[in-house]
């Protein structure tokens, strides 16, 4: 690097979060404006952050989606109940799908944990405890994104509900994806 006063490695992550003040923005965003080493280095934090931030885990409060929309992202919503087995199609046109996974009495719910398999081989892809969820909406949003194609076609998705005096009930539902 040429700079003879490089921008320190963590002021660049501290500005991509949008974690410094005013002042320190201005600093910082006058230096990249004339200082095309710092400038480069930026873009590589840049890409690194911005990354993060795009990326949504696989369930999801009804407010993320209504943020999501309000930004202008094409999403596509399907309900499924339990036990329900069924073919979706993610359009082109589409940047998310979402999977509302309802049918559950969630009134009394402390906590949703969620498991989701492939249904020819049983592989687990990921299960995460104490996911978001709405009472009211009596569902779970699971956030399906394209770079999920990848992924094996054939899924079926767990919810273990939990409430403080019983014991977790259980709802399946199989998705089978196809991305277009």
């Amino acid at each position: 690097m040429t700079c003879p006063n490089p921008l320190d490695w963590g002021a660049l992550v501290d500005y991509w979060a949008g974690d410094l003040d005013a002042a320190a923005t201005d600093v910082v965003e006058d230096h990249l404006f004339g200082c095309p080493d710092c400038t480069a280095v930026a873009a590589r934090v840049a890409a690194v952050t911005e990354s993060l931030r795009a990326a949504l885990p696989p369930v999801v409060s009804r407010e993320r989606v209504e943020q999501l929309r309000a930004r202008g992202a094409r999403v596509r919503e399907n309900d499924f109940l339990p036990g329900e087995r069924r073919e979706v199609v993610f359009l082109r046109d589409a940047d998310l799908l979402i999977h509302r996974l309802g049918g559950l009495d969630l009134t009394h719910a402390d906590r949703v944990d969620f498991r989701i398999a492939a249904e020819s081989t049983g592989e687990v892809l990921a299960s995460v405890d104490r996911v978001p969820f709405d009472p009211a909406e009596g569902a779970v949003l699971v956030a399906c994104q394209r770079h999920y194609a990848s992924l094996p076609a054939d899924t079926v998705i767990s919810l273990a509900v939990h409430t403080p005096s019983a014991p977790p009930r259980t709802a399946t539902y199989t998705i089978l994806h196809r991305f277009e």
